[in-house]
């Protein structure tokens, strides 16, 4: 059987259920599963830009170790994902991406808080999550299969964010070349990408994240 390490799921949760359970072995507990990143949308507070930039969401400890926040303000509302992590009893969230929502902020709150709701029922215990292939007869197991339609799209999207953040922005024929997608496939999922905030066009068939 072959192990195939997956990335983590960003699950969007409530800034208070972060501080309210408990933090093991850098993965959140909820509702008894672990969870290692999470996406949180919070007003900011107590900015520092001292040394490593880092800031409070919503009361939430966030760490910037690559100083990408430095255009990050105190009230600004922030949509971000991290990793969740913890050192001499202070739990934080380390900043991978982020993106400023402040226009109608009202409605970027309640839109959140309806699909914590909506999705609050497909959080998954990361811990059970692997791949396992018959290495005898090269066919994924039932586990496998499941899986891969869970949790394809999402790989699908870590990915293409994956190649843009390691380029610093590409354009979409670069994409292409280096995504081995289909144009069509490749168009839904920079349209979802740029629905959720996650990335933008400095200029039409550029991106860069957010």
């Amino acid at each position: 059987m072959v192990r195939i390490v997956m990335r983590y799921v960003a699950y969007k949760i409530h800034p208070q259920e972060f501080a309210e359970n408990e933090i093991f072995e850098k993965s959140l507990i909820l509702d008894g599963k672990r969870i290692h990143r999470v996406r949180l949308l919070g007003n900011v507070s107590n900015v520092d830009k001292s040394n490593i930039v880092s800031f409070e969401l919503d009361g939430i400890s966030v760490k910037d170790f690559e100083n990408k926040s430095l255009d990050v303000e105190e009230n600004d509302l922030l949509d971000v994902v991290g990793r969740i992590g913890e050192y001499n009893g202070e739990r934080y969230v380390a900043l991978e991406v982020y993106s400023k929502k402040n226009e109608n902020k009202d409605k970027w709150i309640e839109l959140r808080n309806l699909e914590i709701e909506k999705t609050r029922n497909y959080i998954k215990d990361e811990e059970t999550i692997t791949y396992n292939r018959e290495e005898m007869s090269g066919e994924l197991s039932i586990e496998s299969e499941a899986l891969e339609d869970l949790y394809g799209d999402l790989d699908v999207k870590d990915k293409i964010l994956d190649i843009i953040r390691e380029n610093d922005g590409i354009t979409y024929e670069d994409l292409i070349d280096n995504s081995g997608l289909e144009d069509v496939e490749l168009d839904n999922v920079l349209s979802e990408l740029k629905e959720d905030g996650e990335i933008y066009e400095p200029n039409p068939g550029s991106y860069r994240i957010l």
